[in-house]
């Protein structure tokens, strides 16, 4: 279905959009290339479309078809076509934060395994020195951020991609993490025939902001000092792992599942004066509210949890700063008190059950639709979601996967669930990658796997590398960049070792 409709999309712009002369299966020569600069995509986007550059880039170890083009009224895009043995896949790469900016640096593996690969900066460009967040003012850049860019740059690289190899694409993924999760939740919600299959890591929705602006907030007293000391996270932090670490079968500082940890900070309560070897009630008290995460009056939870255990070292450097710096926590926080409130508002004005739950300054709610089965356009038409989530992620907290998966569960049945939708967690992995877990994984190979072949992903084989880059891994790994490995299962599963062999060997991990 995905693939008619990208051809027809082109075939209705053939006036102005003609693929290249004699283009053979999967090549683009340079004449083709530097041609589709004169190419009008706009009849295919539906908006004006700029082409800016369109040449030939012989460096590095795909040489490839380089285009900018802008989508009127500020979105960029940047799209890398192989000039030669393109395997008829289209992977676009999601941003990160607020974007505004190109990174198609996040592609770079799979341009090494000849896809097309494209990215936008989500609406607006950021100059030397600005304000990240200045241009949230502004309800148009705010509408390009939440969907129509991204959607708009999807059907400009389909176009390009006709018009270069004379053929569409055969599959069409998405793949980002953090607002590049939340780009392709929205793609699938929003838009379900722009993509066959969805790698979405960590995304940055639902209560994401609100979520950690409540959590710093509880850590005060209302005088404006810490409730915590580093001491006193340290003690709490160790106490955790001393607690947790071995339930996976292996003792490595990794609590294998957070979830199922059932350590209780009252177990460190101070018999008489407060010491650095014990925590006072206000602290075991706060402790326990930043693990559950908010509430509602009832004493609900808006959503499944909060800050997973074994995250509190990373408490120091959120709440409380460290080496010098402030709390990590405290511009994200003003600015959404500022936003949400008005511009002389405090922590002390944020109140969760009327501020927080609306979702982010820049609109990070995804909507599931009336009956929760909005995805359930995406679902029919075939199209399969690999989610992922550090467990150890303190910037969009596990909670933001798993609400996602428990509505689709709650919407769809949890037997129909994995037949389109997959969580895998990965044990102390932080935000997106990094950590003191496995971090990086061959998602592209997983979700061809599904989409192609029907073969769902019933185990991910994970590791950490000596130095997992900001972007992803060229799968196969170098063997000799491995520290650690596990193989991951399909949530709410999780893994132990068993207890023989090499513990970084994937293969000696089984499911519990």
């Amino acid at each position: 279905m995905r693939l008619l409709q990208a051809f027809l999309l082109v075939a209705l712009g053939q006036a102005v959009i003609c693929p290249a002369a004699n283009a053979a299966s999967g090549t683009l020569s340079d004449s083709a290339c530097t041609a589709l600069a004169g190419q009008n995509f706009t009849p295919a986007v539906g908006t004006m479309v700029t082409v800016t550059t369109a040449n030939v880039v012989n460096r590095g170890t795909v040489p490839h078809c380089h285009i900018l083009a802008t989508i009127a009224p500020y979105t960029g895009v940047e799209i890398q076509l192989p000039l030669s043995d393109w395997n008829g896949r289209l992977l676009f790469t999601g941003c990160g934060g607020l974007c505004g900016l190109i990174r198609t640096e996040q592609g770079a593996d799979a341009l090494a395994r000849r896809y097309v690969v494209a990215t936008t900066d989500m609406g607006h460009q950021l100059a030397p020195g600005e304000d990240a967040r200045a241009w949230t003012t502004d309800q148009d850049l705010v509408v390009e951020w939440q969907h129509r860019a991204t959607h708009r740059a999807t059907l400009l690289t389909k176009a390009v991609i006709a018009a270069g190899y004379g053929q569409p694409q055969d599959h069409a993924y998405f793949r980002g993490c953090s607002t590049g999760g939340r780009q392709g939740l929205t793609e699938a919600l929003m838009y379900p025939d722009d993509y066959d299959g969805i790698i979405a890591g960590a995304p940055a929705a639902q209560m994401v902001t609100p979520h950690n602006v409540f959590a710093y907030a509880s850590t005060f007293w209302p005088d404006g000092s810490n409730i915590f000391t580093e001491t006193a996270l340290s003690l709490l932090a160790h106490a955790v792992i001393g607690a947790c670490d071995m339930d996976d079968g292996l003792e490595d500082g990794v609590i294998g599942n957070p979830g199922a940890c059932a350590f209780n900070p009252s177990r460190l309560r101070c018999e008489g004066p407060a010491t650095d070897d014990c925590l006072t009630d206000e602290q075991i008290a706060t402790a326990q509210k930043v693990y559950s995460g908010a509430r509602r009056d009832d004493g609900t939870r808006f959503y499944p949890m909060g800050y997973a255990k074994g995250t509190e070292l990373d408490w120091i450097a959120g709440f409380l700063g460290a080496n010098g710096r402030p709390p990590r926590r405290a511009g994200s926080a003003q600015f959404t008190v500022e936003r949400k409130i008005g511009p002389d508002a405090t922590l002390a004005d944020f109140d969760y059950a009327k501020h927080g739950a609306t979702g982010s300054p820049v609109g990070g709610l995804l909507d599931f639709g009336p009956n929760g089965k909005k995805l359930g356009r995406y679902v029919n038409g075939g199209g399969k979601i690999l989610l992922y989530h550090g467990w150890s992620d303190t910037d969009a907290t596990p909670a933001s996967s798993l609400f996602f998966y428990r509505s689709q569960a709650d919407a769809f049945g949890e037997d129909a669930l994995p037949n389109f939708l997959r969580l895998f967690m990965f044990p102390g992995m932080t935000h997106c990658r990094g950590g003191s877990g496995v971090d990086t994984a061959d998602f592209l190979d997983a979700i061809e796997g599904w989409v192609e072949d029907g073969e769902a992903p019933e185990s991910l084989e994970a590791f950490r590398t000596t130095a997992s880059p900001f972007n992803y891994n060229t799968h196969p790994l170098d063997p000799e960049n491995v520290v650690a490995g596990r193989t991951l299962f399909p949530y709410p599963a999780a893994s132990v070792y068993d207890g023989s062999g090499d513990s970084n060997d994937p293969q000696n991990w089984t499911k519990k």
